[in-house]
């Protein structure tokens, strides 16, 4: 389920946004949900180096630098957001998990 959020942007993240939801034709509102997703996974791993992914960097890495080179086509941009989203509530589970177990001791 999908919620609205109001949120303020500087103009460089706006021109990021736009350039991004231009080059690979998708909503500003999924290239959002794909950067905060990529941020979740990456500050879950930081702060719990035992959390496993099943996107493995390598396999990110070279998708990354296929939609750098311009040559994802679409059915392979939505599958990378799929895979994103995925992974990043995989990673806010565990976390609120903890956060839970902490709560009770």
């Amino acid at each position: 389920m999908l919620k609205r959020y109001q949120v303020l942007l500087s103009d460089w993240i706006d021109d990021y946004i736009k350039l991004l939801s231009e080059r690979y034709d998708i909503s500003s509102s999924a290239v959002i949900r794909s950067h905060m997703a990529l941020g979740i996974i990456f500050v879950i791993k930081t702060l719990h180096p035992e959390y496993r992914q099943n996107l493995e960097d390598k396999e990110f890495h070279e998708l990354a630098k296929k939609a750098a080179k311009g040559i994802l086509d679409e059915a392979e941009v939505h599958q990378l957001q799929s895979k994103i989203l995925f992974e990043a509530r995989k990673a806010a589970e565990l976390r609120l998990s903890m956060s839970e177990l902490q709560k009770k001791k």
